[in-house]
């Protein structure tokens, strides 16, 4: 059957508008007042024509052949037996070209059998309407009434159990290598004088903070107390105080922490440092540059190379209101005293080709989000270096990998290797006097994450490489092997990362860090 409609009412024909096709000579009867609009089936050379309504097709019109039926069509009317073979031709077509059970409800006679057949439909969908509706209002009461059941959980107990595995603090945030220093002024009295203090703005808020570590460039020479506040700007109120005599006093990494995660929601912070007592040598911070930071410049104004300067620091943070202290730790986490210390993308923007490579597509580089792309190539073992310059008390290094495409169908290796910085690419390959090494491990199908894993024996301090390698196991050609490393993550040992012992503070333990 050939179907055609005028141009310019092609549009129509597929909008939401409900619609009736009339077929017959006898078409243009007047059906009555129906919220349908009106299309008359007629013939026309040899084939149909679809017309809307009284409009016909214009003189020299272009006509535009139907593939696919209209939409929306509630009814298909026959005006009389006469025209029931036509109607009968364009259900056909219909079945043909829009599927099985496609086809609008067909009726034949008068204005009223038409109206009938309309009424009829019309109260079928309103049943259905009824029966969807009492099924929806089962499944409402359903879920009523297993809501009204069910403990709603607070924000903070979800939380705790999503990580009811205890991972140790992390590090949130740390300044480049130190450049410089600031001595400590001397003054009398307690924390709080406007004059003869150290004032470091920290750019972090007080929810999960559970530590900090400042770096002692030199220590005293003398007698007397440094004395350390960690204040709320908004507030004025001590959240944190720790007194250090000079005697106990050690250049290197300083940690203060406090007894919990605080679960104060103070946005900013000040560190206030004074010393009291009497010395040949004031104690001396070390100084860092701020960079871009310098609403974290540290008061009074100092700087280290020419630049704004903040104190060398370094902030830990983990689950609000938990206890981080090693006595405080419970069962389930295997090791109290470990710190983790993800690596950033400035320090992973330190990655570098173990071996040179050609290749007709990319194979390595950094990309966004500190991930690392190393392809393996056929016949090859694909290697890569993260060099880290200052790590305290490393135990174990982790990282993941996984193949990027999914249309890869090759199983690749990879491996992770910490080593000292003087080994060469290919002795770290054969591990020949490494730190520690994950082993080779096999990823067998794409978009499946892998954790990599390289535990030291005992705990390294100083610079160390990373070194990451891939190849291709069955030696085949490892198409779409596109290999991404991500989530570096070093594990520490608190209790040999730092030459002072972490100190716990004062001020939290006699309950003016508690909220308020």
């Amino acid at each position: 059957m050939k179907l055609s409609t005028p141009a310019a009412q092609f549009a129509s024909l597929y909008d939401g508008t409900p619609k009736l096709i009339m077929v017959g000579a006898d078409a243009s009867q007047d059906p009555g007042a129906i919220p349908l609009r009106i299309l008359r089936l007629v013939r026309h050379d040899g084939g149909y024509l679809l017309l809307s309504g009284d409009t016909g097709a214009a003189e020299g019109e272009a006509l535009r052949s139907l593939a696919i039926p209209p939409a929306a069509v509630r009814m298909l009317w026959s005006c009389d037996e006469a025209a029931r073979r036509d109607a009968e031709r364009l259900l056909g077509w219909w079945q043909e070209a829009g599927g099985p059970d496609s086809a609008p409800p067909q009726v034949t006679g008068d204005a009223s059998s038409l109206l009938h057949g309309l009424l009829a439909q019309a109260f079928g969908e309103i049943d259905g309407l009824h029966r969807r509706n009492a099924g929806l209002q089962r499944t409402l009461s359903t879920l009523r009434e297993e809501w009204g059941r069910s403990a709603r959980l607070p924000p903070e107990a979800v939380e705790l159990l999503d990580a009811l595995r205890l991972s140790p603090p992390r590090l949130v945030f740390a300044t480049p290598r130190p450049v410089g220093a600031l001595a400590v002024p001397l003054r009398h009295g307690r924390i709080g004088a406007e004059a003869a203090e150290i004032v470091q703005r920290l750019p972090a808020g007080a929810r999960g903070l559970a530590g900090l570590d400042l770096h002692l460039d030199r220590a005293p020479m003398g007698s007397g107390v440094l004395a350390i506040a960690l204040t709320g700007v908004e507030t004025g109120e001590i959240l944190a105080e720790w007194r250090l005599p000079f005697g106990e006093l050690r250049s290197g990494w300083l940690p203060l922490r406090l007894p919990a995660a605080s679960t104060r929601m103070d946005r900013l912070l000040d560190l206030r440092i004074g010393a009291i007592g009497v010395v040949t040598e004031a104690p001396r911070l070390s100084l860092a540059q701020a960079g871009l930071l310098d609403e974290y410049a540290v008061a009074p104004p100092a700087r280290a190379i020419g630049q704004p300067a903040m104190l060398a620091l370094r902030l830990w943070g983990g689950l609000p209101g938990l206890e981080y202290g090693a006595a405080a730790h419970l069962a389930p986490h295997p090791a109290p005293d470990r710190m983790v210390w993800p690596l950033t993308q400035p320090v992973l923007a330190q990655v570098r080709k173990g071996r040179d490579f050609e290749a007709t597509f990319p194979w390595f580089g950094l990309l966004r989000g500190g991930r690392i792309l190393l392809h393996p190539l056929h016949g090859v073992v694909t290697a890569a270096h993260i060099p880290l310059d200052e790590v305290p008390g490393a135990v174990a290094v982790r990282a993941r990998a996984v193949i990027d495409d999914p249309r890869c169908r090759t199983a690749i290796a990879c491996k992770l290797v910490v080593a000292p910085p003087a080994l060469t690419v290919d002795e770290a390959e054969r591990e020949q006097g490494v730190l520690a090494s994950s082993g080779w491990m096999v990823m067998e199908e794409p978009r499946r994450p892998l954790d990599l894993a390289a535990v030291l024996a005992a705990p390294w301090s100083g610079p160390m490489a990373l070194h990451l390698f891939t190849d291709i196991p069955d030696r085949g050609h490892g198409l779409y092997g596109r290999t991404i490393f991500s989530d570096f993550e070093l594990e520490i040992d608190s209790r040999t990362a730092w030459a002072n012992p972490p100190i716990q503070s004062e001020a939290a333990e006699e309950g003016i860090a508690a909220t308020p």
